[in-house]
């Protein structure tokens, strides 16, 4: 299964893995700012201040047009499954499609002010942007005229998974088409904040999304369940849909032309708004009828559906080679693998101008199964806990917090303790865990990346208060961070003894690390204590607010390290931390080297520049 053999679906959500870790970090950051000025009185988004609240915008922005993609690009990933599936033919130019994708990805990274022509950012930024979006338009319209080559004399089967897929090429279309338009200022700034906006955004997200979406639930659901959905009420549902949703929400284009504006509940009577309104309202109804024949069929299905057999449409996809549903681990034996749509060349052989040959046989793999644990699911419910406390009381961030960090450590330490989780390669000799930590370490320059842009952005812009060279103890935070810098030598010697197996030195390497990560927090505290008495606090002014989060989150980040080597430390001194658990110390290396870079980018900017 080498990459351009994976499933175009699959290729779909790696690139929306990469969107994930690296738009996320922005909007984190942002509502971290949000969260300091409600509850601690900083000034991040204070005008009075000194502040911009284009920050806010540009912030939440950066996250929000990579998140569009977030959304679509699996849709769009599903509409490559089942097209070719109930086409009978393979996916037209599919690499085509796989790098368009990853364009997109890329793209989705550049086109975010286009959000914000209404703002004045200024001829060349709103030129910028207008070129950037209309470019990414380019890798959009390559699938669309994919997927229609790809229907383009086949032998169509009009199934349920068909019809939603097929519904998804044309809505998206016209809701492209009008994103398009918006890709010039001009244009934008009649457009901004009218019913045109909502009808566009409604066209890609549920005439995209939404439709991509019921396609795959229709497409997989036996899979899933081993029962069939109800073609008759799936087709209802489709037309249900498109129907319901071309009402609410096609006259939306008009409205806006005509100049309804967004985020209103009421208006006057004689606006000549009222039978276009009226539409929507009768659309939006047919929307929730639709939803509801989705429901019936779904437990008409659950209940008494036809049984699914393992491969109910003749799909091309590995998935549709094992039962419905499928065991807990898919194959007994890795399955042959010859191409993109392997299994359809192994159930009709090789088409015309494709590489001959099914492939070798199967062949004996270890079946390698995580043992099943229950604390993934507590982080998740502690990262929700710290949500809602951002949105309530601070004491709940802080519950929510130790609680996520308490059920990470809580997962590692099983994971150190369960021989079922000892094969972490796979067998293709790649660790998982250090590629997720690589990928973390990614997030995180996005992270601190912003938190500095802030900075650097707001420096000297403080309307009240001291400079920072009245303040800064250069000479004590010059000695704190040789001692971090010292901490990463040690580091690399705790590595050097757990892979050769000298347990004594790595326990003296180990907490050598912890100990001077704990003496750089002690400066930290000792030199905040010091701005405190002098009056210098998170609320004086714009250098005091980006100056405290800044270095805070980066203590933060360093407290967290001192937790993780104190806890491998423990397991040293009990005797569990041998050689094979060398890449265990190598991951927290990683990261800890992270945080002692970030700090020399920190102590450069904040404290060294003037």
């Amino acid at each position: 299964m080498t990459m351009m053999r994976m499933p175009v679906f699959v290729w779909m959500t790696l690139v929306v893995q990469f969107l994930i870790a690296l738009a996320f970090p922005p909007i984190t950051v942002g509502l971290i700012y949000l969260m300091f000025d409600r509850f601690f009185g900083t000034h991040f988004y204070d005008v009075a201040a000194g502040a911009d609240l284009h920050l806010w915008q540009h912030l939440f922005w950066i996250f929000g047009h990579p998140e569009v993609y977030i959304l679509i690009l699996p849709a769009f990933g599903i509409v490559s499954e089942v097209l070719p599936t109930f086409a009978r033919k393979p996916l037209f130019g599919a690499p085509v499609v796989i790098y368009s994708g990853v364009l997109i990805g890329f793209f989705g990274f550049g086109v975010w002010s286009h959000h914000m022509f209404a703002t004045g950012m200024g001829p060349v930024a709103d030129s910028a942007f207008s070129i950037a979006t209309m470019l990414i338009a380019i890798p959009t319209g390559v699938k669309i005229f994919n997927w229609l080559a790809t229907l383009w004399g086949g032998s169509i089967r009009p199934t349920s998974a068909f019809h939603f897929a097929v519904g998804l090429v044309g809505l998206f279309t016209i809701g492209g088409l009008s994103g398009v338009m918006h890709a010039s200022p001009p244009v934008d700034l009649q457009q901004t904040d009218s019913y045109f906006v909502v009808a566009h955004l409604h066209y890609v997200l549920i005439g995209g999304s939404l439709f991509g979406l019921f396609a795959g639930i229709y497409y997989w659901w036996p899979k899933m369940t081993g029962r069939l959905l109800g073609e008759g009420l799936g087709r209802l549902n489709f037309w249900m849909l498109f129907a319901g949703f071309n009402l609410a929400f096609f006259p939306q284009h008009y409205l806006g032309a005509i100049g309804m504006p967004r985020r209103i509940y009421t208006y006057p009577p004689d606006l000549g708004w009222n039978a276009a309104n009226f539409a929507s309202t009768i659309g939006a109804f047919g929307i929730g009828v639709a939803v509801l024949i989705f429901m019936v069929n779904a437990w008409r299905s659950l209940r008494r559906g036809a049984p699914a057999p393992a491969d109910p449409w003749d799909g091309r996809t590995l998935e549709w080679r094992t039962s419905s549903p499928p065991p807990a681990h898919d194959f007994d034996a890795i399955p042959p693998v010859s191409g993109r749509d392997s299994f359809w060349r192994e159930k009709h052989g090789p088409r015309r101008g494709a590489a001959a040959g099914v492939g070798p046989a199967e062949h004996d793999a270890t079946v390698h199964l995580p043992a099943a644990s229950h604390w993934p699911l507590m982080v998740g419910l502690g990262m929700l806990i710290a949500a809602v406390g951002a949105l309530t009381h601070v004491s709940l961030v802080v519950l929510g917090i130790l609680w996520t960090i308490c059920a990470i450590f809580r997962l590692a330490l099983e994971h150190h303790r369960t021989p079922e989780h000892a094969d972490q390669t796979g067998g293709l000799g790649l660790d998982h865990r250090k590629m997720a930590m690589w990928v973390f370490l990614g997030s995180e320059c996005f992270f601190f990346g912003t938190l500095v842009a802030t900075y650097l952005a707001y420096k000297g812009r403080s309307v009240v208060g001291p400079e920072p060279h009245q303040i800064l103890n250069i000479p004590i935070t010059t000695l704190s961070t040789f001692d971090l810098l010292m901490s990463s030598l040690l580091m690399v010697l705790a590595l050097a003894a757990v892979q050769r197996g000298d347990h004594r030195q790595a326990r003296l390497w180990l907490f050598g690390t912890a100990l001077f990560g704990l003496v750089f927090l002690g400066f930290q505290a000792y030199e905040f204590t010091e701005f405190v008495h002098r009056g210098f606090t998170l609320q004086q002014n714009l250098f005091g607010s980006t100056f405290f989060v800044l270095t805070g989150l980066h203590g933060t980040h360093v407290a967290i390290g001192v937790l993780w080597l104190l806890s491998l430390w423990v397991l040293a001194l009990r005797g569990r931390l041998g050689v094979a658990d060398a890449v265990k110390v190598e991951i927290a290396g990683l990261y800890w080297h992270f945080v002692d870079v970030v700090w020399i980018a920190i102590f450069t900017l904040v404290y060294l520049i003037p």
